[in-house]
């Protein structure tokens, strides 16, 4: 074999190694978060709105925490976030059953594979 086409092959191997490792599926784990939000589900269920505020909140700040640790980009983090932010904010308005909506809306989008 000639230089050239070992060379040639060793760099098609390299790009296809590449092109694999950009199209494969990321492993993100969202089973704090999820876990999280479940218990903040279950204050606002019960009628315990300020408890509802605070578990919102724990979970709004695990996904800071999330977000700032992922070093790739997370198609589903960010959309899940969005519902996040909207749960907060509802809580924070009192609107404790329209916070528990987006809570599991963001639940169901960190489960999306």
């Amino acid at each position: 074999m000639k230089p050239a086409q070992l060379l040639m092959a060793l760099l098609l191997s390299f790009l296809s190694i590449t092109v694999h490792a950009a199209g494969s599926a990321m492993n993100e784990d969202f089973t704090n978060l999820i876990a999280l939000s479940k218990n903040a589900i279950e204050a606002g269920k019960n009628n315990d709105a300020p408890a509802f505020l605070d578990k919102t909140n724990l979970v709004y700040e695990a996904y800071n925490t999330q977000e700032r640790a992922t070093t790739s980009y997370s198609i589903h983090l960010p959309r899940a976030g969005t519902h996040i932010k909207a749960a907060v904010k509802e809580a924070k308005a009192g609107n404790t059953q329209k916070g528990i909506t987006e809570l599991e809306e963001a639940i169901t989008e960190m489960q999306k594979k």
